[in-house]
C-alpha cells in the first residue's frame, strides 16, 4: 500500500475564535490574564491525519495541497505531537491506551479563512490538530474517543482543550462555543452569553500572513510600559462585560465600547512595545474610526447600533451584529466599504468543535 492509500484516517474541524476579551502576554507558560472570546460556526480548520503503510519509524509528512505552516510553525507543530506525556495523560484519565504509530503520518490542513492573518487560525488549527491527534493515538478504540467527544462528554472536552492550549494557548477555546471563558486560575468554561444571536462579518483587509507572529507579540508586549497595569485592565473589563452580556436588557452600547477600547488597548501594547510593531493598517483604522463616529454621533446612517466591533493581533476587522440584521448590515458594508471582501459566521449556533470522519 502506497503513501496516498492510508489504512486510518481521522479527519476533525475546529471554529476560530474570536475574543472580545484579549489573552496576550504569558506569565511562566500561562495567560497573564483571563480571556472571553466568542466560538465561530463554519469558519475554521478542518484536519485529515492518513496512518500510511510506508515508513520505519514515526514521521510527519505535510500534505502539499493543503495549507503547510512556515519551517518554525512545522518544527512547534511536530514538538506538540510528539511529546508523549501529555497525550499518555490525557488518554489514560479516560481509560485508553496509547498507540504511537511506527510508520509515516500524513496531515492534510485546511483552511477556510486565509491564515496567519489575524482571524485566530492558529487556535483553531491546533485544535483540530489535538482532536485528530489523540484519535490516532487510541488506535482500535478510536470511534468509541470520538463518538465520546461529539456526544459533549463535557469532562473530556475539557481535558481536550487543556492539551491544545499546550500547542497554542488559545486554541483551548476553540473546542467548545460559543461563549468561552478562560482564566489563569480556574481554565476553561462555557459562559452564558445573553439572548443576542449573534453573526460576525470579517473584514478581509489583509490576506497575506503578518510579519509578526502571534507568539512574537506575547513576549514584545512585556516590554510595553502600558503591560504593567494589563491585567487588572483587563480583569475588570472581563467582569463588566459578562454583567453586560447577561443583563436582561443588554446595552450593546456599552458593549460596543467596552470590547472596542479592549482591542485598541492590546494594540496600543503593540506600537509601545521594544521594538513597536503594528497589525492595523490605514484601512483598518478608517472601519474603526467610522464605528468610533458614528457610535459617539448616533449616525442613521448606519443600520443600526446594534454592532460590536473588535481586531485580534491583524488589521482585520470582526464586525459582531444581530442575525436578524445580517441582510442590512451586508449592504450597508457594501456600500460603505465595497472595495473590503467580508466573510460571514452565523456565531451563535456554534458548538465548538468535531469529529468528522474515520475510516480504517
Amino acid at each position: 500500500m502506497n503513501a496516498f492509500n492510508p489504512f486510518f484516517k481521522v479527519t476533525a474541524f475546529a471554529p476560530v475564535n474570536i475574543a472580545w476579551i484579549k489573552y496576550m502576554g504569558k506569565v511562566e507558560g500561562k495567560p497573564a490574564n483571563s480571556s472571553l472570546s466568542m466560538t465561530l460556526n463554519a469558519l475554521g480548520t478542518t484536519t485529515t491525519m492518513s496512518v500510511l503503510e510506508d515508513g520505519s519509524h514515526l514521521k510527519f509528512v505535510w500534505n502539499e495541497k493543503g495549507y503547510v505552516p512556515p519551517q518554525t510553525g512545522i518544527l512547534k507543530t511536530e514538538f506538540f505531537l510528539r511529546n508523549e506525556s501529555h497525550w499518555k495523560q490525557l488518554l489514560e484519565k479516560f481509560g485508553f491506551e496509547i498507540h504511537l504509530p511506527t510508520t509515516n503520518v500524513m496531515i492534510h490542513t485546511l483552511n477556510n479563512v486565509p491564515a496567519a492573518t489575524g482571524i485566530a487560525t492558529s487556535a483553531s488549527a491546533f485544535a483540530a490538530l489535538t482532536l485528530a491527534w489523540s484519535s490516532v493515538l487510541t488506535g482500535p478504540r478510536s470511534k468509541e474517543w470520538m463518538d465520546r467527544f461529539n456526544a459533549h462528554d463535557s469532562e473530556l472536552r475539557k481535558a481536550i482543550a487543556e492539551v491544545a492550549a499546550k500547542g497554542s494557548g488559545s486554541a483551548c477555546r476553540s473546542i467548545e462555543g460559543p461563549w468561552v471563558e478562560w482564566s489563569p486560575k480556574d481554565g476553561i468554561r462555557c459562559i452564558e452569553g445573553g439572548e443576542i444571536q449573534w453573526i460576525d462579518f470579517i473584514l478581509l483587509i489583509e490576506n497575506e500572513p503578518k510579519a509578526i507572529s502571534s507568539s512574537e507579540a506575547h513576549q514584545r508586549v512585556k516590554t510595553s510600559p502600558l503591560f504593567e497595569g494589563r491585567v487588572r485592565r483587563v480583569e475588570d473589563r472581563m467582569q463588566e462585560l459578562k454583567q453586560l452580556l447577561t443583563a436582561k436588557q443588554q446595552s450593546v452600547n456599552q458593549i460596543r465600547q467596552l470590547v472596542l477600547d479592549e482591542a485598541l488597548d492590546m494594540h496600543e501594547l503593540f506600537h509601545t512595545s521594544i521594538p513597536s510593531f503594528r497589525y492595523m493598517n490605514s484601512t483598518s483604522q478608517e472601519v474603526v474610526h467610522t464605528f468610533q463616529k458614528h457610535s459617539a454621533e448616533f449616525d442613521l446612517g448606519l443600520p443600526s447600533l446594534n454592532a460590536v466591533i473588535t481586531l485580534d493581533a491583524g488589521a482585520n476587522v470582526h464586525l459582531f451584529v444581530p442575525a436578524s440584521e445580517q441582510d442590512e448590515w451586508t449592504f450597508w458594508l457594501r456600500q460603505e466599504f465595497p472595495k473590503i471582501p467580508f466573510l460571514m459566521d452565523e456565531a451563535y449556533l456554534s458548538k465548538g468543535a468535531r469529529y468528522e470522519s474515520l475510516s480504517d
